[in-house]
C-alpha cells in the first residue's frame, strides 16, 4: 500500500495475525480478540538518519497510551515494551529510503492487551504478560487504540519537528535499560557491558568491562543480572 501511494496515517489494522513477526525475524504470537496489532505508514519529510529515532518516538507514544489504562510500563531499548520486567508489547519500524530522502516508513506495533497466562505459548509464559494481567481485568482494545493514536500523532508531530530532546527525555522517564549490565547481539559479535546513555539519534552507549565504550545503533538487547 505504501509503495502505491497510500497516504500518511494509513492504518492496518488485524483481529490476529498467522505469521506475527518481531524483530530479527521471530515470531510474535497474535491470538484473536485479545491484542492490538496494527500497521501505520508514514511519510517523513527527513533524513534517514533520523529514522532511529522513530521506534523510540513510537515507544513513548505507546508507553503514554498504556499508562492512561493504570499501569506503569517500562521502554527497553530499543523496541520491548515490558510491565514489571515482563513482555508486553513490541514495535518494528521498516523503512525505504535512498542517501537522501525517506520515502515512507512503516511502524507495526503489537500489544498483548487482554491475553490471559494460559493463552501464552509455553516457551514466552514466564517472559510475557499483557494489561489484563497486570491490571486484573479486561481493557477496551478499541479506547487503547483511541488513545494510542491521539498519543502517536503528537509524538510524531514533534518527531518531524527535527531532532528533540523532550522526545528522549521521556523515553528516559519509561526507560529500564540503562545502568544496568548487558548483553548485546550485534551481527558479528557479542557485546557484555553496562547501558550508560543514549545519545540524541538515539544510539545506545554501552562501556564494557575494559572501559571501552561502544555506540550500538542496532542490536539485540538482554538484560543481564549484576555479576558479582
Amino acid at each position: 500500500m505504501a509503495r502505491q501511494g497510500a497516504p500518511e496515517g494509513t492504518l492496518v489494522i488485524a483481529d490476529f495475525q498467522s505469521k506475527g513477526e518481531g524483530r530479527l525475524g521471530r515470531s510474535w504470537f497474535s491470538p484473536p480478540g485479545s491484542g492490538l496489532y496494527f500497521s501505520v505508514i508514514l511519510r517523513p519529510s527527513c533524513p534517514p538518519a533520523w529514522l532511529s529515532r522513530l521506534t523510540l518516538t513510537a515507544g513513548v507514544a505507546v508507553a503514554s497510551a498504556i499508562e492512561q489504562t493504570g499501569v506503569r510500563p517500562q521502554l527497553k531499548w530499543p523496541n520491548d515494551v515490558l510491565i514489571a520486567d515482563r513482555k508486553a508489547g513490541g514495535i518494528l519500524t521498516k523503512a525505504v529510503f535512498d542517501k537522501e530522502r525517506t520515502d515512507f516508513a512503516i511502524l507495526g506495533i503489537g500489544i498483548n492487551v487482554n491475553t490471559e497466562p494460559d493463552e501464552f505459548p509455553i516457551s514466552v509464559r514466564n517472559l510475557a504478560t499483557s494489561l489484563r494481567i497486570s491490571l486484573g481485568k479486561p481493557v477496551s482494545r478499541i479506547h487503547l487504540l483511541q488513545t494510542l493514536l491521539h498519543q502517536l500523532e503528537q509524538w510524531y508531530d514533534l518527531f518531524c519537528t527535527g531532532p528533540s530532546e523532550t522526545i528522549l527525555e521521556t523515553w528516559c522517564e519509561f526507560e529500564t535499560t540503562l545502568g544496568r549490565v548487558v548483553e548485546v547481539f550485534l551481527q558479528e559479535k557479542r557485546l557484555v557491558g553496562v547501558a550508560e546513555a543514549l545519545e540524541p539519534d538515539g544510539t545506545l552507549l554501552v562501556r564494557d568491562k575494559t572501559g571501552h565504550l561502544h555506540r550500538v545503533i542496532a542490536g539485540d538487547v538482554v538484560h543481564c543480572r549484576l555479576e558479582s
